[in-house]
């Protein structure tokens, strides 16, 4: 009787519907704003930038070519702004001016605990996280690195 029960209870177990662990870009997708994005990719990168910044404001038009000839091969991978901008008027301005084509963090969601542990020290900052949250380009306590080496790490690790 005993085995009985316990084959019953397995077997109900069996027929549940798998638990789907939400991903990374699912867990940020409300603090996000402009374009939206079709699915849940398995890799995001976080870009960390500045209107402010001269050398933010020399890369991100690199990064806009690079975007768009990359995302259209790779639908599995997703670009997020976080902006280091003073107030909410200079990075809209900032968005407009280098026609960032990807979403971006609400600006009252930029210093939050979710994208601040990904940081950096300086900017642009570039960083590659996967499914689980994991930050696979990042140095070693988030150290600057160039983001033309990020991205060279990111076509190598984006399928």
């Amino acid at each position: 009787m005993q085995t009985t029960r316990v084959l019953a209870v397995i077997l109900a177990l069996s027929f549940l519907p798998t638990l789907s662990h939400a991903g990374f870009f699912d867990e940020i997708k409300n603090d996000l704003t402009g374009p939206a994005v079709e699915g849940s990719p398995k890799y995001t990168a976080l870009y960390f930038s500045a209107h402010w910044c001269p050398p933010c404001r020399m890369f991100t038009p690199k990064l806009v070519e690079w975007y768009k000839e990359f995302k259209a091969k790779h639908p599995d991978f997703e670009l997020v702004f976080v902006s280091g901008d003073r107030d909410q008027a200079a990075m809209e301005e900032y968005i407009k001016e280098a026609g960032m084509p990807w979403p971006v963090v609400k600006f009252d969601r930029a210093q939050a605990e979710t994208f601040g542990k990904f940081s950096s020290s300086g900017i642009p900052y570039l960083v590659l996280i996967d499914n689980e949250g994991n930050a696979v380009t990042a140095q070693p306590g988030n150290e600057w690195q160039p983001p033309t080496e990020v991205l060279g790490k990111i076509e190598q690790l984006v399928p």
